[in-house]
């Protein structure tokens, strides 16, 4: 295993070891996967680009924006559940 991937299921797994409750576990597990998603997809996009592969570009945009709202649909739902917006110092700590 890469460093790399080796260094995101630390991180991933420190999510899901810590003493927070389970509906924030599973919060801040899905926003970890997806904003990592969304940083392979932007460079992609920046790869694409420079090599001026308009049809892989238009792909990789709209898997890019796929992802958003998938990550924008889950937010809503959990301000609808806990009733306030998703945040995470422990996310933004990991």
């Amino acid at each position: 295993m890469k460093k790399r991937e080796m260094e995101f299921h630390r991180k991933f797994n420190q999510i899901f070891e810590s003493e927070t409750d389970a509906l924030e576990k599973v919060a801040a597990g899905f926003h970890f996967i997806i904003d990592r998603h969304l940083v392979e997809s932007s460079r992609e996009m920046e790869v694409l680009r420079a090599l001026g592969d308009r049809e892989g570009l238009i792909k990789e945009q709209i898997k890019h924006s796929t992802l958003q709202h998938a990550l924008s649909s889950f937010d809503e739902c959990y301000f609808r559940a806990v009733g306030e917006s998703w945040s995470s110092k422990e996310a933004q700590d990991v």
